[in-house]
């Protein structure tokens, strides 16, 4: 049975936020006031959206898209620019491509020949499903980084520049000691909506409560479960594959040395991974979409398998 389908008279399981396709569903234009909640609990300042970015949502189709890229782009009411970015998984040079992203959004406010006076500040939130040893001992959950003096660490050169980084993982556990805290409520809410602790949460917090209602809605979409099924099959097969590579990555490095061993299964673990996974997932899910009557063309956006290859599954 799928692992988003439960039996009929069961309620529905509720896909989960941190899912890149159901995440940039659940936070479009359409719902601005939960985006500027969530912005507002994360910063700690309340924030008004003059725009949403909605370029990203509309290619949530691409079965091939990569985890892990930029989800969400918003304008305030004063100029700010503030993206936000959910990542699954573990990357290699992660901080490097905090800044990387940043500078993008930073640099595309500006058109050839305008000034440098049109720059605004401009927020980077990155949401991570896992901890990064740079954050260690830091448990603060909206810990902004900046560009400030090394001497004192009290002058700050621009406010242009603000990154905030959230683990998943650290604010579950700071929950258990501070359940009034706004920023481990919608981390909870992102893991998986469906555990107890959403009942109290949503008493608490009106904005996840709405969350949690427009998800149900959202739910029931047999197509965006199908494609988020495929976004987690993908998650799932990554890290399995990246087991596999530190598995025989070690091996190896038994014979030829651990770091080239360690370098060299990661490569092979990919490789063999998305070959050998890949293939047999997708024709499942068009299976599970065939089953549904779901059209040929939105199979095959979702799966990535051509149309022929679709209709000999029949």
């Amino acid at each position: 049975m799928s692992i988003f389908l439960k039996e009929k008279h069961e309620e529905k399981y509720l896909l989960k936020p941190k899912l890149d396709v159901v995440f940039r569903a659940l936070f479009r234009e359409e719902n601005k006031e939960l985006t500027e909640a969530l912005i507002s609990d994360i910063i700690g300042q309340n924030i008004r959206i003059r725009t949403t970015d909605l370029n990203r949502y509309l290619d949530i189709k691409i079965a091939e898209q990569k985890l892990g890229i930029m989800d969400l782009r918003t304008e305030f009411e004063d100029g700010t620019i503030c993206n936000i970015e959910i990542q699954l998984q573990m990357k290699e040079h992660e901080n490097e491509r905090f800044l990387y992203y940043w500078a993008d959004a930073y640099s595309r406010q500006l058109r050839r020949g305008e000034e440098y006076n049109k720059l605004h500040q401009t927020i980077s939130i990155i949401i991570l499903d896992h901890e990064i040893k740079e954050l260690k001992g830091i448990e603060a959950l909206d810990t902004k980084w900046q560009i400030r003096d090394d001497k004192t660490g009290k002058k700050l050169l621009t406010d242009h520049l603000e990154i905030i980084i959230v683990e998943i993982p650290k604010a579950i556990r700071q929950y258990k000691n501070n359940e009034k805290n706004k920023i481990c409520q919608w981390m909870l809410f992102f893991d998986d909506p469906n555990k107890e602790e959403l009942k109290e949460i949503m008493e608490d917090n009106k904005k996840i409560k709405e969350a949690v209602q427009e998800l149900r809605g959202m739910s029931e979409d047999e197509e965006l479960r199908i494609l988020a099924e495929l976004r987690e099959k993908g998650r799932r097969d990554a890290y399995a594959e990246r087991q596999y590579a530190i598995k025989e990555g070690l091996e190896e490095g038994r014979k030829k040395g651990i770091k080239e061993g360690i370098k060299e299964g990661r490569k092979e673990g990919r490789k063999e991974g998305r070959k050998e996974g890949r293939k047999e997932e997708r024709i499942e899910i068009a299976k599970n979409m065939l089953s549904l009557k779901i059209d040929i063309d939105t199979i095959s956006k979702a799966t990535g398998l051509e149309k022929d290859e679709i209709l000999k599954i029949r």
